[in-house]
């Protein structure tokens, strides 16, 4: 049997751009401490790194330059000493700063750049050790003149919906389940959001009831009016969605589930000030065993997502993640804010580019002018073009899959299942 793919390391050129981010930091910092020494030591800039960690008390309440790369994360502007950190949602208090205060709007403009932005350093979230800078003026870096694409983070309008009738199929029912946790309004990225609000009218379009999608997302506070929110993202709101599916679920009916947002090796993450605790994997078996069902499909999108397989693989599952058990996902590349897996996934169930240029797109294999969820799995896998592995399981034996090394009878009963 082969083995379960082992963790990828960084590609090439991830390893050039970080270099190419590191030396240009280097430069900055020389020209301005060496090369032009008649600037005030608060206009010299600084990295991330220096003001961060175990020194960073020492540094509040001071007027500074800090030097990093502007993201626009849930609305709040961020520097960051690599964008790649904020891509796979490995974004900490040891390499970002929260910018605060009456920012200048031209700021914006120079998201995904390197910029230098003065201001005063105080506690963003003390807690938590996240530092803030209060916004005072800001500068582009003249090497930087491309922005790095992926760093704004935004709220996507959805498809338009005049004369919009849903195609509502009473028998058998259909229920869906759509959660984001957020953690809290610092890390709850609008991306997150999109992947929902998206699936959503995904599953509008494909016959399903608004009544039986139940949305779980941060706080319990949607971000747009389109899609209502039922819960926030915690444990009770689980136990009391799966306490009504396991009530009114049948034989033959069927459940969907997408789980995005932020994922540690000890589950999915929840909204942090309602439930410190993460979704585990024994929990969250435990909640789909307690349903009666004829067939579920599980998607998560969430970091070390492929840990979750071999919980919840069953005859009657089709389960496919983001990434695999040891590695993180990320957002969108080029595509625009969304997460790069679930971008595609829904992309491959509408059969067009769901980013607004409305291309057709090719991911019926067989011609048989739907999509099932193993070719909307091959077409996910196949445009992925981020470092992480997407793992597909429906057999049953808990042992993933991934693109060109389907496993044993796996996709056999993905193929014939459908939204």
């Amino acid at each position: 049997m082969p083995k379960k793919p082992e963790k990828r390391t960084m590609s090439k050129s991830l390893v050039i751009l970080v270099l190419i981010l590191v030396g240009t930091n280097i430069a900055t910092v020389s020209y301005f401490l060496f090369l032009n020494q008649s600037i005030p030591l608060e206009d010299v800039p600084l990295n991330i790194a220096d003001i961060v960690g175990e020194n960073a008390a020492a540094y509040i309440g001071r007027t500074l330059t800090l030097s990093g790369y502007l993201i626009l994360a849930a609305g709040n502007p961020l520097l960051v000493s690599i964008p790649l950190y904020f891509m796979n949602n490995s974004l900490s208090s040891s390499n970002c700063v929260l910018v605060s205060g009456s920012v200048a709007i031209d700021l914006q403009s120079l998201v995904g750049q390197q910029v230098h932005v003065k201001g005063v350093v105080g506690w963003a979230d003390q807690p938590t050790h996240l530092l803030g800078l209060g916004y005072m003026s800001h500068k582009a870096v003249d090497s930087a003149s491309v922005a790095i694409s992926g760093c704004n983070d935004t709220i996507l309008a959805p498809l338009a919906l005049e004369d919009f009738i849903p195609v509502i199929d009473p028998l058998p029912q259909k229920y869906a389940i759509l959660y984001s946790g957020g953690i809290d309004s610092h890390w709850g990225y609008y991306r997150y959001w999109n992947d929902l609000i998206w699936m959503y009218l995904l599953l509008l379009l494909n016959g399903y009831d608004s009544d039986n999608i139940y949305v779980i997302y941060n706080d319990g506070i949607g971000e747009t009016e389109i899609m209502p929110v039922d819960y926030p993202a915690t444990h009770d709101s689980m136990d009391t969605v799966f306490g009504i599916l396991s009530s009114e679920m049948g034989p033959s009916d069927s459940l969907f589930f997408l789980s995005t947002n932020h994922g540690e090796y000890h589950g999915i993450c929840t909204w942090e000030a309602l439930d410190p605790d993460p979704l585990n994997q024994t929990e969250v078996q435990a909640w789909f065993d307690s349903i009666t069902c004829n067939y579920t499909v599980i998607v998560m999108e969430q970091c070390v997502s492929g840990n979750f397989v071999s919980y919840l693989s069953a005859s009657n599952r089709v389960i496919m993640t983001a990434c695999s058990v040891d590695t993180s996902s990320f957002s969108c590349d080029t595509e625009g804010p969304w997460d790069e897996f679930a971008f595609h996934f829904m992309t491959a169930i509408f059969q067009h580019r769901i980013n607004g240029d409305n291309t057709p797109v090719w991911a019926d294999i067989n011609s048989d002018g739907k999509i099932s969820m193993a070719e909307a799995f091959g077409y996910a896998a196949t445009m992925d073009s981020r470092p992480e592995t997407p793992l597909y399981d429906d057999n049953g034996d808990g042992v993933p899959s991934y693109l060109g090394n389907i496993i044993g009878t796996d996709a056999i009963f993905g193929n014939s299942i459908f939204l």
